[in-house]
Parts: structure tokens; sequence; C-alpha cells
């Protein structure tokens, strides 16, 4: 969880997010922003249905609410962050 200034990450993903969708700055929160080492591949993200290779994969996570609503965006450690439909 953050607080105070956004992190990197952060500021990306709600610029990410506000280009996807056009929410201003006003109505997103950051609920979670960390470093994670996911259990595989698809950086712990189902979206299209397959659990990944089963390798520890170090990347990203930053969930944002937007008028009640998660959105939970995942990256490698590359840094490209997506937005993941349906997180494990």
């Amino acid at each position: 969880m953050t607080s105070g200034p956004e992190s990197i990450n952060a500021q990306t993903v709600i610029s990410l997010h506000q280009t996807q969708f056009g929410a201003s700055s006003e109505q997103i929160k950051v609920l979670v922003d960390e470093a994670v080492t996911w259990p595989a591949s698809n950086l712990g993200c189902a979206d299209d249905g397959g659990i990944g290779r089963a390798v520890l994969t170090p990347g990203f996570r930053v969930v944002l609410e937007v008028g009640g609503e998660q959105f939970a965006y995942h990256a490698g450690r590359d840094r490209q962050f997506f937005l993941c439909n349906t997180p494990e």
C-alpha cells in the first residue's frame, strides 16, 4: 500500500489506466504498489486460461481502485505493465 507520492510504477500504471479508460487522477486510488515474485511465467494472471511455466519470476503488482472497482496491473522485471482481468 502506498501513502504519499506514488512510485514510478504507480505513476506508470495510472497513466496507462487513464489512456485506456479516460479516468481522471482524482478518481484513481492506489491500493497496492509492490514488488512480487510471481510463482509462474504468466505473472500471476490467468486471463488466457493457462497457468504458465512454473518458474519464479520477479516483477511488480499495482492495484488501482476507480469508482469502487479494482484494476490489477501486473508486470515482470521489464516493468511492462498490463491489465490482468483474472488475477490468480
